[in-house]
């Protein structure tokens, strides 16, 4: 018997192949007129969190993973500060108010656009509830001495939700709840963007397998 289904028509059946396409949250790296704002002399404590409100994505009930991330970054600094920074996602509950829901890897950021950089860690998958929730996307520098924010930003358009090192709340755990914000609203836009992809729910994994398998068997005969 020939078999007349491919694996790929199996998998598209059940909706596993469209589970791949990533969703973008976030900007992304072209800012139209990029620039540094926080440049660090070396020793001060130039922490930031900024939060992109305006290029949210609604997501659905379901379980997510944050796979991603792509960011534009001002060359490595001259004077000794040090540029980590870690993605993370929130649920945007209003102005201002934010829950994170994922956070990823602290990375120390190469100058330039760079895509696909992996979003890592074991804080990177998420559930949404009945009816759905606006997710952002986020950025932080860790606090302390000699640290320089290195994502570029555009001043002309968009807004961000934006915190310093004298008054933020860390997103560096789910669940926590962003309110503490110096300059929320703020007329501006980071170059960053978070990939995220659905995971298929457990019993359309183990019907797809079922399906595999059985195109193996015919295969086989």
């Amino acid at each position: 018997m020939t078999a007349k289904y491919s694996i790929l028509s199996v998998l598209s059946s059940f909706g596993l192949l469209a589970s791949a396409s990533a969703v973008t949250i976030g900007f992304g790296t072209a800012l139209p007129a990029a620039v540094q704002d926080t440049q660090s002399d070396g020793t001060s404590n130039q922490m930031r969190q900024n939060i992109n409100t305006t290029d949210t994505v609604v997501l659905g009930a379901g379980t997510y993973e944050a796979v991603s991330w792509s960011y534009l970054a001002a060359v490595d600094a001259t004077n000794g500060a040090t540029q980590p920074v870690f993605p993370f996602l929130t649920i945007l509950n209003g102005v201002g108010s934010h829950t994170v829901v994922a956070f990823g890897l602290t990375i120390d950021t190469d100058p330039g656009a760079n895509a696909g950089v992996l979003f890592g860690g074991v804080n990177n998958t998420f559930t949404i509830g009945a009816g759905g929730a606006t997710i952002a996307a986020g950025v932080q520098n860790p606090g302390g001495a000699g640290i320089q924010n290195s994502i570029m930003t555009d001043t002309s358009f968009g807004i961000t939700d934006h915190a310093n090192s004298l008054n933020f709340d860390d997103a560096g755990s789910a669940g926590a709840t962003l309110d503490t914000f110096g300059h929320a609203n703020l007329p501006r836009t980071y170059g960053f963007s978070i990939e995220v992809v659905a995971v298929p729910e457990p019993s359309t994994s183990f019907l797809a397998l079922i399906a595999v398998a059985g195109f193996a068997g015919i295969r086989r005969r």
